[in-house]
């Protein structure tokens, strides 16, 4: 998506492809289409593992380009299928910020996953995200105001909860270049 999105939502932390925290190069990264989304089922196997990581990190990013239409008292319940804190409040607090300042989210970003790397109850995901054809619009005239990158790169951290379900725990934009 693009910067301004992601500073959007980098403030108060909106997961709608903007949702994200800055990266952190002192450290290790931290664990971490339809708009009806339903929880991967737990797995057993690493590949499954691996597969259902990916579901839940492509779910995430096509609820969050949508979630926005849907009247305030849902998006933290719908989010909360694919999101969990960090990643989950501050997604909320970022869409209440967008819809303050009466901007509107248009398009979908494409995942474009390069790794998924399963440790345990967490996993990490290395993204080279497309949002060129997605970003911020004006709520009111749905005029484009912002347009995204063609390759963003992203780091998300996932983690399995005691359900056995897998959910966005973090996402950090990194800026520079996908490897």
């Amino acid at each position: 998506m693009t910067r301004w999105l992601t500073l959007v939502l980098l403030a108060p932390g909106l997961l709608l492809g903007t949702a994200c925290t800055p990266k952190d190069t002192t450290s290790s990264p931290k664990p971490k289409s339809s708009t009806t989304t339903q929880p991967v089922a737990p797995t057993s196997s690493a590949a499954d593992a691996s597969v259902a990581v990916k579901t839940v990190y492509e779910e995430f990013w096509q609820l969050a380009s949508t979630i926005d239409k849907r009247p305030e008292s849902e998006w933290r319940p719908s989010l909360s299928k694919v999101a969990t804190d960090p990643q989950l409040t501050r997604s909320v607090q970022g869409l209440g910020l967008l819809r303050e300042q009466s901007i509107a989210l248009y398009g979908a970003p494409t995942a474009r996953i390069t790794s998924v790397d399963v440790a345990g109850s967490r996993a990490t995901v290395q993204d080279c995200q497309d949002g060129s054809k997605a970003g911020q619009a004006d709520a009111k005239t749905g005029k484009p105001k912002t347009v995204g990158v063609e390759r963003n790169p992203i780091t998300a951290t996932l983690l399995r909860e005691g359900e056995g379900r897998w959910r966005v725990s973090d996402v950090v934009f990194g800026g520079g270049a996908c490897r």
